[in-house]
């Protein structure tokens, strides 16, 4: 593999891509920085070193403490001080919640800073409503570390089926008397995988549900299936196996090994998957690299 400048520019990593329902921007290189950014949400996916785009973000949910998707918590929670916005909400595997403080503690006894940050430690199947109409719930990721994904659900109401065609009057008065017109209806819009292995793929239904699914992709070519097997990492074959299982409407890879440049990492992953994934797959990178 040749020597290329997107490799000693990170800047030319930075990823942006508009889905139907929200607009996701970031970075992801394995041992780099991971990070996303979805502001119609409110919320950052991972915060690799505490780039700017995440830092009025009120939400950032964290998969594991590996420093490239994780060390910019001390920075966040110094920033939103200094700029005097409300702590925000920083979730963590729950596994590694006490660490996190302690980190946190440490920082504040260097720099004598008083930090507002709220850490919240996401349990295996646990929920967390960040918004009105949204939640997220944790899943089990097989990594090295404790890790988590996130799916992102979103939670409306809507008439229930037996009170369909009746009148606003009828309506008024079945609600007066007491009557439940309405029931809760749940969307899937969203999976991200954080780091994990192929495990997770064997094991989570809901990975192949959500409308939108970001997921990792760390290794392409043929040989580096032990290197993402020892590293617990997904190599594009070990989605290959699965193709049939993806319902998504749209699969974001991310979190590619810097040892391949933008042309590898999609010529690769074009010529190893089949057609019946190519349409939906996006490539975390720039134009004009993210279409197979």
């Amino acid at each position: 593999m040749k020597p290329d400048g997107d490799r000693l520019h990170p800047d030319r990593d930075l990823f942006s891509l508009r889905t139907p329902h929200f607009l996701i921007e970031g970075r992801s290189r394995a041992g780099h920085e991971t990070f996303f950014r979805i502001r119609d949400l409110g919320i950052a996916l991972d915060i690799g070193r505490g780039p700017d785009l995440v830092l009025a973000m009120q939400h950032i949910f964290v998969t594991h403490a590996h420093l490239d998707h994780a060390a910019g918590i001390p920075f966040y929670a110094g920033q939103r001080r200094l700029q005097q916005l409300d702590g925000g909400t920083i979730y963590v595997p729950a596994e590694a919640e006490e660490g996190v403080r302690e980190l946190l503690a440490v920082q504040e006894k260097l720099t004598g800073a008083d930090f507002a940050v709220d850490i919240k430690g996401v349990a295996v199947g646990q929920e967390h409503r960040f918004s009105r109409h949204h939640l997220v719930r944790g899943h089990a990721a097989p990594h090295r570390v404790a890790a988590r994904a996130y799916e992102l659900i979103e939670v409306r109401h809507h008439l229930r089926e037996e009170f369909a065609g009746r009148t606003g009057d009828e309506l008024a008065r079945l609600r007066t008397s007491g009557v439940k017109l309405e029931e809760e209806y749940r969307r899937s819009i969203l999976f991200y995988t954080g780091d994990t292995d192929r495990g997770l793929l064997e094991s989570c239904d809901a990975v192949f549900k959500a409308e939108v699914l970001m997921m990792e992709c760390s290794f392409i070519i043929d040989g580096h299936q032990d290197r993402a097997a020892r590293y617990r990492h997904i190599h594009v074959d070990d989605i290959a196996d699965f193709a049939d299982r993806f319902e998504n409407d749209l699969i974001v890879l991310t979190h590619f090994s810097r040892r391949y440049s933008h042309e590898e990492i999609r010529d690769g992953i074009r010529k190893r998957l089949p057609l019946s994934l190519r349409d939906r797959i996006r490539l975390a990178l720039p134009e004009p690299w993210q279409k197979l």
